[in-house]
């Protein structure tokens, strides 16, 4: 009669220990639920190219895992625990297989994209990713500092002049277009601007308010193809560019190298600048797909946009000189040859490299206070110094040669 009511309450408590497993399970899947839709993840399962996939490998592994939990509080027989055990880890393993290769393909190679966390190019930000000069300088600006403003491509190279040159209290903004900068520079919200040539209608635009632009040339960029450091191709001709992008050239073999390797051609977002130089360049040739990673967008909608480029044997890609540095000045890649020209400095500088870029530091003449102006002079003076040429180089841009 005593081992009967030992047998009860045994069973008793394993009942009440089901029910209180049963509940906080079916907690945990709530809870996870909520934090996947509000991450918006879940509408990225479910329209993402691995729904099945997803589906087959999370249900799976949460059923396994809930009959486990249930083996180890009845006590089931050993082969039956451990069929669960093993039910658990390999419904898990598709998931772990799709999301190693998505890890993997992201973080085994270095990569040259864009950066959509602009705070890393704040000046006097702790963690940003700007230029510093090897020495400091003995003496930074002194007296009311100009305003600096500029385009997006050459922010780099302007926020790092002013973490080098400028007291902390400088003042910097940056603009997506040079029309907006040269608006401040005329509303008087900005004193230099970094931009390209400025166009007629800007110069015109400071003569009809009696002002002169002075646009002083001091960097060149340039587009330019890279490949990892250790693939054999040292040149192509704007036809194979054409053909690789095409899609009629899959293998490097086929374009000169002496090893075969298919070609891994990666290209820039749709309406992204480098694209559209690109389109421009090779004459809007017809392109394939190019490789694609996974983004979620707002609402938890799945985006595949052109990744970003991989630093694989195989690997092409494009974009400006400047964009490409870190990896550049690290020997980890190289600039290719087109129709023999190649992107060195020298080549950039005398125009033999065709597809070239200028970097101009505008201001208007005589339109600032006596301190703005005096330290307008001292930028300029740093630009053409060896430490400006020095900054120059670090931010991949070619700086010019004293006049």
């Amino acid at each position: 009669m005593e081992q009967k009511q030992k047998t009860i309450v045994k069973i008793l408590v394993r009942l009440v220990v089901t029910v209180a497993f049963i509940a906080f399970f079916g907690w945990c899947c709530l809870h996870l639920w909520t934090v996947v839709n509000r991450k918006g993840m879940m509408a990225a399962i479910i329209n993402g190219p691995h729904f099945e996939f997803y589906v087959f490998s999370i249900g799976g592994g949460l059923l396994g895992l809930f009959a486990l939990g249930l083996c180890l509080i009845w006590r089931a027989r050993r082969d039956v625990t451990l069929i669960s055990l093993a039910a658990f880890i390999l419904f898990m393993l598709p998931l772990g297989w799709i999301k190693s290769k998505e890890w993997l393909a992201v973080g085994r190679f270095d990569t040259i994209g864009m950066v959509e966390d602009l705070t890393l190019f704040r000046p006097f930000a702790k963690k940003n990713i700007l230029v510093k000069l090897d020495k400091p300088l003995e003496k930074r600006m002194e007296g009311k500092q100009p305003r600096i403003d500029g385009v997006m491509n050459m922010f780099r190279f302007y926020a790092s002049i002013v973490e080098n040159v400028c007291r902390q209290d400088g003042w910097m903004a940056e603009s997506e277009a040079a029309g907006a900068a040269f608006g401040r520079l005329f509303a008087n919200e900005a004193d230099v601007v970094f931009s390209g040539l400025p166009p007629q209608s800007v110069a015109a635009k400071a003569a009809s308010q009696g002002k002169t632009l002075d646009a002083t040339l001091v960097a060149k960029d340039a587009f330019v193809f890279y490949v990892n450091a250790d693939n054999p191709v040292d040149n192509l001709s704007l036809e194979q560019i054409k053909q690789i992008y095409g899609g009629k050239a899959k293998d490097w073999k086929e374009v000169g190298s002496k090893k075969k390797g298919a070609i891994e051609a990666f290209q820039r977002p749709k309406d992204s600048e480098n694209q559209t130089i690109f389109n421009r360049i090779t004459d809007n040739c017809p392109l394939m797909e190019p490789p694609t990673m996974e983004r979620h967008a707002a609402g938890g909608v799945v985006i595949h946009p052109p990744a970003d480029y991989r630093n694989s044997g195989n690997a092409i890609g494009y974009s400006y000189r400047s964009q490409a540095a870190d990896l550049l000045l690290k020997g980890k890649i190289k600039l290719l040859s087109i129709d023999g020209v190649a992107p060195s400095p020298e080549n950039i500088l005398n125009g033999t490299y065709p597809y070239v870029t200028e970097c101009y530091m505008v201001t208007l003449k005589n339109g600032h206070p006596e301190d703005v102006e005096k330290n307008i002079q001292f930028l300029r003076e740093f630009i053409f110094s060896p430490q400006g040429k020095e900054l120059a180089e670090k931010c991949g841009l070619v700086p010019m040669r004293n006049e």
